[in-house]
């Protein structure tokens, strides 16, 4: 009977930590993506300053006036490949994420189960997790995607 009484706050510090396990997650997906889209167009940035010093060193204002709309048409040119490299960051930044939080869930569930011990419910809790577990990792086939519509 004593283990009713530490319940409470065992399922207290088992979300706590799910909590600053995501908020942990959140902050590094946040700054793959800062890395990502500041290397991506840091060297832009660099590259028309390059452009506008040497234009300004040689006092043509017309070239120096064009950087703009030159700049942007290089950019447009080699966007295709920095979309691709984008993209690839995104899937590995979301695969990195998805599977960072399934490890925080899955903390959560062993945690949480061994403050439930033996309680009523705990049964039931895990079933709902499980499931819950089931349709994340495959929504197409538990008719979830068809919930959505």
């Amino acid at each position: 009977m004593n283990a009713p009484i530490h319940v409470p706050f065992e399922l207290y510090k088992a979300n706590l930590q799910f909590a600053l396990r995501t908020g942990k997650l959140l902050k590094e997906c946040g700054q793959r993506w800062l890395d990502t889209y500041g290397h991506a167009f840091g060297e832009s940035i660099a590259e028309s300053q390059q452009e506008i010093d040497k234009l300004s060193a040689d006092d043509d204002w017309q070239a120096l006036a064009a950087v703009p709309g030159d700049t942007m048409l290089r950019l447009m040119q080699l966007g295709v490949g920095d979309a691709q490299s984008i993209a690839q960051a995104a899937v590995g930044n979301q695969t990195k994420f998805l599977s960072g939080l399934q490890d925080a869930f899955l903390i959560w569930q062993r945690e949480t189960s061994r403050a439930l011990g033996d309680i009523e419910g705990a049964k039931s809790l895990n079933a709902s997790i499980e499931d819950f577990f089931k349709r994340v990792v495959n929504p197409a086939g538990t008719g979830a995607a068809h919930e959505r519509h």
